[in-house]
């Protein structure tokens, strides 16, 4: 992807940091039916993408930069974190389910800058079958947990030492992601560990 695909893609992550606050913010039923329909248009505009060939060329037109190459036939990172975010607040309490959106959304856009502009020892490169490559490096790594810990900083109702486990636990998940998106794999594996050892139960009482 061009420099200005991914300056554009990880500026609308950014964006999605509006889910976390919801999660905050909103009754737990009312922010699920806020996330639920905003996956639900991430997905339908992502098969219409696919399937639809006049939809494809508009969206392509529109912001064609913002998918990698290898998403043409496949969901983008938009449905694949907005689905995971239903799921996480689903499953979790909600402050469990905002800080695990807090560390996929900051630590995956801080890992993607420093690992592009200043990674020089790489851990591993690693191609899919769908073509997607993901390449780690030490940098990018450190910047993930960094900026997770940060962005876990504002995120209340958690003692720092589990916001600090969890950004450890998080950024551990992201590099070893090989065959599942990290947008969702971070956020439900990390809620799920988090939910247990906190609460003592994987899923929240609903």
């Amino acid at each position: 992807m061009k420099l200005r695909g991914e300056i554009l893609r990880k500026g609308t992550h950014i964006g999605a940091l509006i889910v976390p606050i919801i999660f905050l913010v909103f009754d737990r039923n009312v922010a699920l039916w806020i996330t639920y329909i905003g996956a639900v248009v991430a997905i339908t505009i992502d098969l219409l993408r696919i399937y639809n060939r006049r939809f494809r060329k508009f969206i392509y037109h529109l912001m064609g930069d913002v998918y990698r190459r290898w998403e043409t036939k496949r969901l983008g990172g938009s449905s694949y974190i907005l689905v995971a975010a239903v799921l996480s607040l689903f499953l979790f309490d909600n402050k469990i389910a905002a800080l695990v959106m807090v560390f996929i959304i900051l630590g995956d856009t801080a890992a993607v800058f420093v690992g592009t502009f200043f990674g020089r020892h790489l851990i591993y490169s690693h191609r899919n079958s769908d073509g997607s490559v993901r390449k780690k490096t030490l940098e990018g790594t450190i910047a993930f947990f960094v900026a997770s810990v940060l962005g876990a900083i504002f995120v209340p109702g958690v003692t720092f030492m589990w916001k600090f486990v969890g950004a450890a636990l998080a950024t551990a998940v992201e590099l070893g992601s090989f065959f599942i998106d990290d947008n969702f794999s971070v956020p439900l594996i990390v809620g799920a560990v988090l939910q247990l050892a906190i609460y003592g139960n994987f899923v929240a009482s609903v």
